[in-house]
């Protein structure tokens, strides 16, 4: 009887034990605050994000995610470190894979890497992220996979598919759904317009605007359609 007593205060305690530890864990899984990188038990953060940035394949972090972390609220990236990133951070060598995405404001002195898509507002030094959609400017350049909005830079703005507006000396795009303005524009499939000194589209429906202008039908001065 005392045997049976013990087995069951034993089985008892265990269950309560596990009970608390699940609960830290879920606990664990939504911050307030937290620091960045973010860790692998955290899925979600409601309000606050500080540190040198997300991309766990870029900081040297366990990079082994099984689930997308999300960000509610503002990140900000006091990263001293971020123009030797710049120098040396090839996103062509990182999956198209979204790892976290942002909703809120990002103020960053780095900028997000490739694993990273943000919805709203965003001011880094570069940014070579996934999805971008919203109002965001880089004092150096975007390099991402797709970009819906208004985006500014004071190089180059390159996209893979941009909807919306792109402001840079240089803009490319493989798809343009929207306008490019600068110096150089260039897209291979564009619905819209350019308006630059030089605007090059293979195909191109719509207006271009510029000194030299040319597309798949036709070269023209000043205004080609």
């Amino acid at each position: 009887m005392k045997t049976k007593l013990f087995l069951i205060i034993a089985m008892v305690f265990n269950s309560l034990v596990f009970c608390q530890d699940s609960l830290k864990v879920n606990e664990q899984k939504v911050r307030l605050i937290a620091v960045t990188p973010l860790n692998d038990d955290i899925t979600k953060v409601n309000g606050l994000t500080v540190g040198l940035g997300f991309d766990p394949k870029y900081l040297l972090k366990d990079d082994d995610l099984t689930e997308l972390q999300t960000v509610n609220g503002i990140n900000l990236e006091p990263n001293p470190l971020g123009i030797i990133y710049w120098f040396f951070y090839n996103p062509s060598g990182f999956e198209h894979q979204q790892l976290i995405k942002v909703n809120g404001i990002n103020l960053s002195l780095a900028g997000y890497l490739r694993g990273i898509s943000h919805n709203g507002i965003s001011l880094s030094m570069y940014n070579y992220g996934h999805t971008m959609n919203g109002v965001m400017g880089s004092l150096i350049s975007f390099d991402i996979e797709k970009a819906r909005g208004v985006f500014f830079a004071t190089m180059n703005v390159s996209s893979r598919e941009m909807k919306g507006l792109s402001i840079a000396p240089f803009n490319g795009a493989e798809v343009l759904r929207g306008v490019q303005i600068g110096f150089y524009n260039n897209n291979s499939d564009g619905k819209g317009l350019q308006i630059g000194l030089v605007n090059r589209s293979k195909k191109m429906k719509g207006l271009q605007i510029g000194f030299w202008n040319k597309n798949g039908k036709r070269t023209l001065p000043l205004i080609n359609f």
